[in-house]
């Protein structure tokens, strides 16, 4: 075991805000921590500082996107022989937009082209007095929703850094809406996808949520477990009550994420590597899916291994009832059905899901 002389010595000069637990006390704050608190935490009780979900987690390693003392935050989480280590970061999210405006632009550009490629195919045979393939017409479509996609991504991003994002939280059963997406998706996946399903002990989990944001969060992580999943992996979606939580997990076993790259997960790209990294939605998801959790005073976890998958847990009170807040006028929520999914999930779907034969 370290002592706080041991400590010192490995950590002080570390730039990242570091806080070191030994059983449930804060032993070792270096001087990037106590300049991001405002005020030094040694010797105090993690309990009063630290968000529950992060110390009832038993994990060695995670990621967490959360809240500490009123700052936001990702803290990335080790464990080894009595000791837990908290590395901290502040989430940076204002002025997002600049550094992906590139990343932005190269796809919109790309889908642009894309769907001026299948409308000259569709012309072409238009020409030659023959119908369009379908498959040109699936195109279109496909097309069509990745622009969606990314424009919705970015003004989702953008209402939620602004604080101008429509939340209607409402009572709302979970087990129905998570099991009604996750059927959707599941009945869209190709043979080339890995298999999903949806499990939970209980027939019925009802929480204060809004429906619409949950489900562009577990959108956005169903996309992500795709993208890192190949046929003969599984992707489940589960449900289950903790105490005064519910929790809502994406577990994949596809190749996992490496360590080095765990605690970058929530920040926005920032060098020319990350600006064309091929992810086309500009890397959003993880930010808006922290913030949909965090609007409704959740938290979001993530645990990784490379090769051995990657659990995702959000977290959500059961009892959270948040003033509405709107920036316009509020509309009972409706389901949208496939239209959602199929735009949440555009980046991933092939384009033999889309098409009028899909549309609502």
């Amino acid at each position: 075991m370290m002592n706080n002389t041991t400590l010192s010595k490995l950590f002080s000069a570390v730039h990242e805000a570091l806080l070191g637990i030994d059983g449930s006390t804060i032993v070792f704050a270096n001087p990037a921590a106590d300049s991001l608190f405002g005020t030094s935490l040694t010797g105090t009780a993690a309990k009063d500082v630290l968000p529950r979900e992060l110390l009832e987690t038993t994990a060695d390693s995670f990621v967490m996107a959360t809240e500490i003392m009123g700052i936001e935050a990702t803290v990335s989480v080790l464990r080894e022989d009595g000791l837990t280590l908290l590395f901290i970061e502040r989430m940076q999210a204002e002025g997002f937009l600049y550094p992906i405006s590139r990343r932005i632009v190269s796809s919109l550009r790309g889908n642009a082209m894309g769907l001026k490629m299948a409308a000259d195919h569709c012309f072409s045979r238009l020409e030659d007095g023959k119908q369009p393939k379908e498959q040109h017409i699936s195109m279109l479509y496909h097309y069509y929703y990745r622009l969606l996609r990314t424009i919705t991504q970015v003004d989702s991003a953008a209402s939620l850094e602004s604080g101008d994002i429509l939340f209607s939280p409402i009572s709302t059963d979970l087990v129905k809406l998570c099991s009604d997406i996750t059927d959707t998706v599941s009945s869209l996946r190709s043979g080339s996808d890995a298999s999903i399903s949806f499990t939970c002990s209980e027939s019925e989990l009802t929480a204060v949520v809004d429906p619409e944001r949950i489900e562009q969060l577990l959108l956005n992580l169903l996309s992500n477990s795709l993208k890192h999943t190949t046929a003969g992996d599984h992707i489940t979606v589960s449900l289950r009550r903790t105490g005064e939580s519910i929790i809502l997990s994406v577990d994949d076993d596809g190749d996992g994420i490496p360590q080095d790259k765990l605690s970058r997960l929530f920040k926005m790209p920032l060098s020319e590597q990350d600006l064309t990294n091929p992810d086309n939605s500009g890397g959003l998801g993880l930010y808006i899916s922290f913030s949909i959790a965090r609007l409704h005073k959740g938290v979001l976890l993530i645990e990784s291994r490379e090769g051995e998958g990657t659990h995702v847990r959000v977290m959500l009170p059961i009892d959270n009832a948040p003033a509405p807040k709107f920036s316009t006028p509020g509309v009972a929520y409706h389901r949208s059905g496939i239209s959602s999914v199929l735009t949440g999930l555009a980046e991933v779907l092939g384009s033999d899901c889309y098409g009028p034969k899909f549309e609502d």
